[in-house]
């Protein structure tokens, strides 16, 4: 945020209580994926690295908290959080129940991009962790169709939280699960069903609904 809307009391540390809704918490943090590291200058203060918020739903409960983007992160429910790892601070957040205290510190945009890059050799950075309720996603069930060409495919019937949302094939299932482990190579994702090299009767299209549908 800009200079004139960091409000001067926001620049000192203070605490926004988040209730989780059906959005979670409403907000990314991002931050080193490692403890440690060097203090750095905030509003006058020396302090160790700090994971920030980084992305907030519109109107979700970290907006109506107070939290802005580029937040600082100083504490989560009273212990405090300067140098831990993104991980730790991820499972603390997660662990914090219907309400989430976080202390932080607001700063402007000209400091954020100083803070990123105060370090000749920063610390790597750990990819955004959305704070949200699950959302039941089911397949329950699958369509042959033939395409323009004469070619015959199966759609899968997508539902999110109970409403239709699309039909997919096997094939963007599985570009999906290839963008995902490409994107998170530290994430250990489930093994999508492997692909049949011959055509599949309806029990094998049934077996294979069932465990897209747990993938």
């Amino acid at each position: 945020m800009s200079d004139s809307d960091v409000d001067v009391d926001c620049r000192k540390a203070h605490t926004c209580v988040v209730t989780r809704t059906h959005q979670g918490y409403g907000f990314n943090i991002r931050g080193q994926v490692a403890a440690g590291g060097v203090l750095r200058p905030i509003n006058g203060e020396l302090y160790m690295p700090m994971q920030y918020v980084s992305a907030l739903v519109d109107d979700g409960p970290g907006v109506v908290a107070g939290l802005s983007l580029g937040d600082r992160v100083l504490e989560v429910n009273g212990q405090p959080v300067e140098g831990l790892s993104h991980g730790d601070v991820v499972d603390l957040i997660r662990n914090s129940g219907e309400t989430l205290n976080l202390s932080v510190i607001s700063v402007t945009d000209d400091e954020a991009k100083h803070l990123e890059m105060d370090c000749r050799t920063p610390a790597p950075q750990a990819p955004d962790v959305f704070e949200r309720s699950s959302i039941p996603v089911t397949i329950p069930s699958f369509s042959e169709e033939t395409s323009p060409t004469g070619e015959p495919y199966v759609h899968y019937a997508i539902f999110l939280n109970g409403k239709h949302m699309s039909h997919k094939r096997y094939s963007e299932f599985d570009a999906l699960s290839k963008m995902l482990r490409k994107k998170y190579s530290e994430i250990n994702f489930p093994k999508l069903p492997p692909k049949w090299p011959f055509k599949l009767n309806p029990q094998k299209l049934e077996q294979r609904r069932r465990l897209l549908e747990e993938w």
